[in-house]
């Protein structure tokens, strides 16, 4: 687990508490106005009988089969964001809204059943094909929209269909002329058709089951926080070189500052787009870049301030060339 700092007033009570006795709600916490503006932009796109129920749970999710939404309860409280922020990478406004409404795709499948029907497989593939965890995108492939980070669209049909719909719903997202001639197109357009065709229909399935809710939630916020993660395998990484070739800059000059901050400053930047543009699962790079900043910590290495853009790509490159190598290889490094 990572280290969380509980010197600050409160945060101790705040960890021993189950989370379930938090008493946490949308309603009136920081995320009901991106769950009203999620509403309306559905009523912008004249569906005016689809209002996904949105919940409080451990994770972003929409059940399979389940017409609703789960968004991670640490949002609903300025308190847990601030530990989110510590221990992970708080989603910022933008990210949030990008969830809503690749979550509310896969709501929308599931209270119209769409992805019964013989079009919608002719169109995004097997609804039943097996989920992939470590799913090997091609990229820049123009058969899919782009909405998530890592190819995200190419991981299922059920995934290709929420995407689609996202892309679809984003206000001045432009997708008519920004994917003209991509084989993402078809998909595009039929969104937009079944939009027009079910914007007054009352859905299948008006209701659905949620998973665990915040209320279910009978650990305590420490013991969410210590939640065992896979271990990446970082055995074969040799950085010592390429590291003091990135961060060269004399200590003596006035400008230079340790290397390990610049990137600790610079991390979620990073992650989020090698995460965009490698397809690398998140996990994997964020456990890389931590290892990365302690092995520039313990070589003492500096970053020159004038020099910031500079040391930016240089880092960025070689994390997404490590990414790929592992992709391609199952390794970082190939001997």
């Amino acid at each position: 687990m990572h280290e969380i700092e509980k010197s600050r007033p409160g945060l101790q009570e705040l960890l021993n508490k189950p989370i379930r006795d938090l008493g946490l709600k949308i309603e009136g916490s920081p995320l009901q106005r991106f769950v009203q503006q999620l509403y309306r932009e559905l009523e912008q796109k004249k569906l005016m009988k689809f209002r996904p129920l949105c919940y409080l749970t451990d994770e972003w999710g929409c059940p399979s089969g389940e017409p609703v939404i789960g968004i991670p309860f640490y949002l609903a409280s300025p308190d847990l964001a601030h530990l989110e922020r510590e221990v992970n990478d708080l989603e910022d406004a933008r990210e949030i809204m990008m969830y809503l409404r690749h979550e509310a795709g896969h709501a929308f499948n599931y209270a119209y059943k769409l992805h019964r029907t013989p079009e919608w497989r002719s169109i995004f593939g097997p609804f039943r094909r097996p989920y992939h965890d470590n799913y090997r995108p091609i990229p820049f492939s123009r058969n899919y929209v782009r909405h998530l980070a890592g190819w995200y669209a190419q991981k299922h049909p059920d995934e290709d269909f929420a995407e689609t719909f996202a892309v679809w719903l984003t206000p001045r997202s432009a997708w008519a002329k920004r994917y003209r001639g991509w084989g993402a197109m078809a998909k595009l357009r039929y969104m937009n058709r079944i939009a027009k065709q079910l914007g007054n229909v009352d859905p299948v399935r008006r209701r659905g089951q949620t998973d665990i809710t915040v209320d279910e939630m009978e650990s305590t916020v420490a013991e969410f926080y210590q939640r065992t993660s896979e271990e990446v395998p970082l055995s074969d990484l040799a950085l010592d070189t390429d590291l003091r070739d990135i961060f060269d800059a004399s200590k003596r000059r006035k400008t230079a500052w340790p290397a390990h901050d610049f990137l600790h400053a610079q991390r979620k930047s990073v992650i989020d787009k090698v995460a965009y543009w490698t397809g690398a699962q998140r996990p994997l790079i964020k456990r890389l870049i931590e290892v990365i900043e302690k092995r520039i910590e313990e070589l003492g290495l500096f970053a020159d301030s004038k020099r910031e853009p500079e040391h930016l790509i240089q880092i960025t490159v070689y994390v997404t060339a490590l990414a790929m190598n592992y992709m391609a290889r199952g390794k970082f490094v190939h001997p």
